[in-house]
């Protein structure tokens, strides 16, 4: 017998064994043969009941507002960028993460600064940092927010798409 192979094979059924553990089950070891592919992370997460971003989405679509945009996709990500000009804006990408209540709740996973930028050092939220967002109703309208360091941040965002001038005017979501 191949000696890391069995060390592989031991090695998958104590996780086995871990997560139904935390399942609330006490596990039963069988003598049935474990495939050599490795677990992934995504079985393992299944396994565990974890969510994944595709599995939160309670909203899809793009809003903007005064030099912000926000876009949620079907996938569980989502870009918010803030905009100075053509040329200088800082966009966070986002993973949406589950949260209880009606808010939206994103995870920033990657920070990217486009010419000088638009967010100042004390407006970036870090890695990791979230972004909540919740939707009016009946306009779909977003109001963001954010934090870094101790500043807390928001933004109201219009739809993308229905709106007219007067609309876009009461709201204030003008470009």
């Amino acid at each position: 017998m191949n000696i890391v192979g069995a060390g592989r094979n031991l090695g998958r059924v104590v996780v086995a064994a871990a997560v139904a553990t935390a399942l609330g089950g006490a596990p039963v070891v069988t003598a049935t043969p474990v495939a050599d592919a490795p677990a992934t992370g995504a079985a393992l997460g299944a396994a565990a009941g974890v969510l994944a971003p595709a599995d939160v989405v309670r909203e899809t679509g793009s809003w903007f507002a005064h030099g912000r945009a926000l876009d949620l996709r079907d996938d569980g990500t989502g870009t918010f960028a803030s905009w100075v000009g053509a040329f200088d804006g800082t966009r966070l990408q986002l993973r949406l993460v589950p949260a209880p209540g009606e808010a939206t709740v994103a995870e920033v996973t990657d920070i990217e600064t486009v010419g000088a930028g638009a967010l100042a050092p004390d407006e970036t939220p870090g890695l990791g940092g979230l972004v909540t967002v919740t939707f009016g109703d009946p306009v779909r309208t977003a109001h963001v927010e954010w934090t870094s360091g101790p500043r807390r941040l928001s933004a109201d965002l219009c739809p993308v798409e229905g709106l007219d001038v007067e609309q876009m005017n009461v709201l204030r979501c003008g470009a």
